[in-house]
Parts: C-alpha cells; structure tokens; sequence
C-alpha cells in the first residue's frame, strides 16, 4: 500500500489514503457505518447492521431479515449472496460473516501506509453479537494475515446528478406538452 502523493492525478489532501479519481475503493469508515447502520429515512441509527437494535439470529447462511452469520452456526464463511439479513439500505453481511476492513486508520487520521486499520461487523466464528454491533471497530495491522475471518466490500462513486431521476423526465414531458398546447391555442 502507498499514498498518493502531490504530483500524482487525483491526489487529494484530505485523504491520502484515496484518489478523488477513483472509482472503486474501501469505504472510509463514515461510508461502512452510514451503509451498515443507518435508518434509509435519515432518522438516525441502528445498534446492529441488520436494521434492527435486537440482536440478529444466528444462522449458517441465509438472507432472512434480522440474521447474520456467526455464533458458530456455520463451518465457514457463508456465500456472499447469503450472508445474511440485509442493513436499512439494502447492504449484505456487514454483521458476521467476515470482518470488514475500511479505508480509514484506526485513529481516524490517513497519514502512514502502516498504521492500524479499522475492521468492523464480527465474524462467522465470533460468539456474542456484540461483535457486529456500531460501537465495536477492530484495530488491525494492515500486514496482518487471517485465511477465514477478514473480507473487505467494494464501495463506488455514485455521479449525482450523471443519470437524472425518473421525475426529471415526467417534469420534461409536462413542460412539452404544456407547450405545445399553448402553440397550438396560438395557431386556432
């Protein structure tokens, strides 16, 4: 791993850790938490990444609301496609399952390629849920090798404002039609 630095395209100062080019990454910690934790209706947060403030139901695998894998249930790691009960916003495994390393260093600072990472969410082998709750980060090396419980999510740039709404379109066509009806008022 290395930093950007000032002469490469994309550097950004505010985190070396991420070109502001890219597209693809490891979420910062405020981007796992948000995805992981947070209520989609902005009201807040909950205390488990499986839209709930209970703890989940351990299971093997599985997408039922309110699971996750871990307490054993499983032998390993579960499918990616069944790791779990989904987040408020539609996020898979982020309690159980693997642990989750995010972009952001564990005193919040991104400024040296060697401190200690974040890693969230519990694991498969991982007893008591209050491993994937909000308020339980892990702080790893970054050089440290684990073959069953670490993972990592892809996060991407979403392009506001690239694809306009579906409501932009209905507004369009209002406005079409509402003009071509004044014309034709004009013509008779």
């Amino acid at each position: 791993m290395a930093l950007w630095t000032v002469s490469d395209a994309g550097y950004d100062a505010n985190n070396l850790y991420r070109n502001s080019l890219a597209k693809y990454f490891l979420p910062s910690e405020n981007e796992f938490y948000k995805a992981a934790y947070g209520k989609s209706d902005g009201s807040g947060y909950y205390f488990y990444p499986t839209a709930s403030d209970s703890a989940p139901t351990a299971v093997a695998s599985g997408t039922a609301a309110g699971t996750a894998i871990y307490n054993g249930a499983a032998t390993q790691p579960a499918s990616v496609y069944a790791a779990g009960g989904l987040s408020s916003y539609g996020t898979m495994g982020q309690g159980g399952n693997v642990y989750g390393w995010e972009e952001t260093a564990y005193d919040g600072v991104n400024e040296s390629t060697t401190e200690n990472r974040r890693l969230r969410g519990g694991n498969w082998l991982n007893y008591a849920a209050d491993q994937h709750t909000s308020s339980s980060p892990l702080s790893v090396s970054p050089d440290h090798e684990n073959n069953n419980s670490f993972g990592f999510r892809v996060a991407s740039v979403t392009y506001v404002g690239a694809i306009p709404e579906p409501s932009t379109y209905a507004l369009f066509g209002i406005g079409a039609i509402g003009l071509l009806m004044v014309l034709r008022r004009k013509k008779a």
